[in-house]
């Protein structure tokens, strides 16, 4: 009895303890996610599949999962979370769900999938998207692995040989480099091979910037950040470039290339290329300020596709007007700043890490979500994080924020724990 009473007591300090500028925003993004993904999915699923509530239950099913796993992971023992089993173990269901999503792809020759990808294990009724659960997995192996090398990563310079010349000293960097680095590099570039062959760029480009910046953030020196970014900007260049020239580019489906580059010229071929972006345009147009009304979209009615995923921002822009999309935006971005403010105020390395790749998958994808939406990134099918329709997006989001107030929590409580002593 007393072991139960002692259970509950600290499960409720954990609760009072918990970061509200962090649960406030996910609470908020999540409820008007649902309350938009009704609005902007109802027509379509009236006409589909005969029942206009269809997406919104689901959406309502899965958010309502969601805040049980935060509840959930917010009390637990944080040493769990850097558990080299639990790691492991994410990464082993992770890679075989993939694999298995690749195998059954080569077995029906590309039947079983959903606008050219095969990202989806369907189970029953409802799809699970791996890919997603991949970027939660690399997060916490690389938090777990840069977190123990952050000395070697921080005094790299200090193994040059100063007397070899320029060249010799760029070999010794990389040489250096690959042999502490090798491990993850390799098993990162497993994983988005595996991505690749779905094929899911939008994945790929998100989990390649997580792993760009947790490695840079992680004391590595800033100038070879800018020299990897600066070496990541020509390598699109170039894609874009033999795009241009030749009309398509050897191991992608060219549907996919055309997402890519339909954004530099928008009206270049309306009818096929860039039907999503023009028609994202018309509905934030129409939209203005504030809105033409809830439920009063044109677009959603079958000229915007994936409207209630990919598209829900304009939607929103739409039906709600410019004012409500920048407040939603607002709110985003503020639960984004509290993530990468936590990760300077942490003392573990391993929760700091955390934090900087939470903040910085939900920045990306919330950024080239709504930077595709107005044509000023490529098109790379991402959803909105919280407020576009997807379980799986759902879920892993809630996992992250679960997390990341877990750490909060704990930080809070070594730190009340250090002031009594």
């Amino acid at each position: 009895m007393e072991t139960v009473k002692l259970i509950k007591n600290t499960i409720i300090e954990k609760i009072k303890m918990s970061d509200w500028k962090l649960i406030i925003p996910y609470l908020i993004l999540t409820g008007i996610g649902i309350f938009m993904v009704y609005s902007s999915s109802s027509y379509f699923a009236m006409t589909v599949y005969s029942d206009s509530e269809r997406f919104f239950i689901r959406q309502l099913i899965f958010s309502v999962l969601g805040f049980g796993i935060v509840a959930f992971i917010s009390v637990i023992n944080n040493r769990l979370l850097k558990s080299k089993k639990m790691i492991l173990f994410s990464l082993t269901v992770v890679f075989s769900m993939l694999l298995y999503l690749i195998i059954v792809r080569i077995a029906t020759g590309g039947e079983n999938t959903t606008n050219g990808a095969s990202g989806w294990l369907n189970i029953g009724t409802f799809g699970l998207q791996p890919t997603e659960f991949l970027k939660m997995a690399l997060i916490l192996y690389l938090s777990a692995f840069f977190s123990n090398t952050q000395t070697k990563l921080a005094t790299i310079d200090e193994c040059f040989d100063q007397t070899s010349g320029k060249n010799g000293r760029i070999k010794q960097l990389f040489s250096h480099l690959w042999n502490i680095l090798k491990k993850p590099v390799l098993i990162t570039i497993v994983f988005l091979g595996l991505v690749i062959l779905q094929p899911d760029m939008g994945t790929v480009i998100i989990v390649g910037f997580i792993c760009f910046i947790m490695l840079f953030l992680s004391g590595l020196s800033f100038k070879y950040g800018l020299l990897a970014l600066g070496g990541m900007g020509l390598f699109y260049s170039i894609i874009v470039g033999v795009f241009k020239l030749w009309g398509n580019i050897p191991f992608l489906p060219t549907y996919m290339v055309e997402r890519f580059t339909a954004f530099l010229d928008p009206f270049s071929d309306v009818q096929k290329s860039s039907y999503q972006l023009v028609n994202s345009f018309y509905a934030l147009s129409r939209g203005g300020f504030f809105g033409v009304g809830i439920g009063e979209s044109v677009q959603k009615t079958g000229y915007l596709p994936e409207s209630h995923t990919d598209f829900i921002i304009p939607i929103m822009g739409e039906e709600l007007g410019l004012f409500f999309v920048v407040g939603v935006l607002a709110v985003f971005f503020f639960l984004v700043y509290r993530i990468f403010r936590m990760s300077m105020r942490i003392r573990d390395p391993f929760g700091q890490l955390v934090c900087i790749g939470v903040a910085s998958m939900f920045f990306i994808q919330g950024t080239i979500n709504v930077g595709g939406a107005v044509g000023v990134l490529p098109l790379t099918g991402v959803t909105f994080p919280f407020v576009s329709y997807g379980g799986s997006s759902m879920l892993v989001s809630s996992i992250a924020i679960a997390i990341i107030n877990n750490i909060y929590i704990n930080d809070k409580k070594t730190k009340k724990l250090d002031k009594k002593q």
